[in-house]
């Protein structure tokens, strides 16, 4: 049998057609693998999206122990008395009444305009109580060992037994004669039957403190 020799051009031929066969598969392939690469991208951006929403705005928000009053609308007047302090702060820790100085146990907010009195966290609405040097106080409890007062508010928007929420307003501070006439206002915060300094407890968050 005469064998028979294939033609110069036909390996050469053959070797093209595989080259573009290959060729072609790897650019369908890479545009199928690009495809699904943006699908994931996409998705994880939705993902990350909707995640950081309810995070970043509803977690952060109801931890964090908010001030009771609007930025600027007062200043503080007094500040909160702590037998470690040195004379100087102990000096701009006394309230004077009646002749009389007084270690303050809280911070006193004053102002020459009334201003809202608000909520610093999440709580119940205990005590509605009297107090002779500065009206009536408003008691929440946050939690059974955690409590804020805020004396001297008028115009009471809450009940006893009322729940209120972080920043919810109180009421409106009143005219105090201990700070000449000035509508003023007093918090205290209670954190195991101690009291705190508010300025150290307003801006931390409700997970720094063990709750009961």
């Amino acid at each position: 049998m005469k064998k028979r020799k294939l033609r110069g051009y036909v390996l050469p031929t053959l070797y093209c057609l595989t080259a573009i066969a290959i060729f072609v598969g790897v650019i369908f392939l890479g545009e199928g693998i690009n495809l699904q690469d943006k699908d994931y991208q996409y998705s994880s951006d939705i993902l990350d999206d909707n995640v950081s929403a309810v995070v970043g705005e509803d977690k952060v928000v109801s931890n964090l122990i908010s001030s009771p009053i609007d930025n600027g609308v007062a200043q503080v007047m007094v500040h909160y008395y702590h037998k470690d302090d040195d004379e100087k702060r102990q000096q701009e820790s006394l309230i004077y009444y009646e002749n009389t100085y007084l270690p303050n146990t809280g911070v006193l907010y004053a102002a020459d305009q009334e201003f809202d009195v608000k909520a610093t966290f999440d709580g119940k609405v205990v005590e509605i109580l009297d107090d002779e040097f500065f009206g009536k106080c408003v008691v929440v409890e946050h939690s059974s060992n955690l409590r804020t007062y805020y004396y001297g508010i008028d115009d009471i928007s809450v009940e006893k037994d009322s729940t209120v929420s972080n920043g919810q307003v109180l009421g409106i501070s009143k005219n105090n004669e201990i700070m000449n006439n000035k509508k003023t206002f007093l918090l205290e915060v209670y954190y195991n039957n101690e009291l705190l300094n508010p300025e150290d407890f307003i801006g931390t968050k409700i997970t720094d403190y063990k709750i009961d």
